[in-house]
């Protein structure tokens, strides 16, 4: 290269953190959970119970969820609120040949996804460039092959989990999990997060107070 600097400009967030606590009953628990009926399904199963970690018996994995979110939306983020709390929680299941699409998890804040049973050769989590027509020039040139070892050519990174990881980013970034071609079922249990009470602030007319639309 030219002698210059190359500066990386509205970088995407990943945290990635390992719980290191006992998970032997919590995963007992999941594996209890009665699943959707995904049978037929490329996208797998998902646990019928979307508030999964509400249960007592998952206290200290959620506490330390919580301790993580905050840390992500305080320290790498930088948003200010007051608190957080739970959206959804819920158990995905992918048996073999099974993947779920891209996608983004509306209507909350933060996304989190912990691999309480991971196994070697798992679908890694796919994240992709959030490119619209708006963003997207008319003219687009052909790439050099080794585009996909640069940073700025990408357009779909793959993460590899390892056990009881726990990873978090913002919820409007797309994710998908490509097909499983292992003879055993991916698990892992999705966690969104949001504000508590109020999301916004008055003062830039953006406050939503979430009690003051419940019937």
């Amino acid at each position: 290269m030219m002698k210059s600097k190359i500066f990386e400009i509205f970088p995407t967030p990943l945290y990635v953190t390992t719980y290191e606590g006992d998970t032997t009953e919590i995963v007992k628990y999941f594996d209890s959970c009665e699943m959707s009926d995904g049978k037929n399904s490329p996208y797998g199963y998902i646990s019928k119970n979307s508030y999964i970690i509400d249960h007592p018996i998952c206290k200290p994995l959620a506490d330390f969820f919580m301790q993580c979110f905050n840390d992500f939306a305080t320290n790498v983020m930088r948003y200010r609120y007051k608190e957080l709390q739970f959206a959804q929680s819920w158990l995905t299941y992918k048996e073999p040949g099974q993947f779920h699409k891209a996608h983004t998890h509306p209507n909350t804040l933060l996304a989190g996804v912990f691999y309480h049973d991971y196994q070697p050769g798992d679908a890694a989590i796919c994240f992709s460039k959030q490119v619209g027509s708006q963003h997207r020039t008319y003219l687009e040139p052909s790439l050099l092959d080794d585009y996909q070892s640069h940073i700025f050519s990408q357009e779909e990174i793959y993460f590899t989990p390892q056990q009881n990881n726990f990873i978090i980013f913002p919820s409007y970034v797309t994710h998908g999990v490509p097909p499983n071609k292992t003879n055993k079922v991916r698990k892992a249990l999705g966690v969104n997060a949001l504000t508590k009470g109020t999301l916004g602030d008055k003062e830039t007319i953006s406050e939503i107070i979430f009690g003051r639309y419940a019937s």
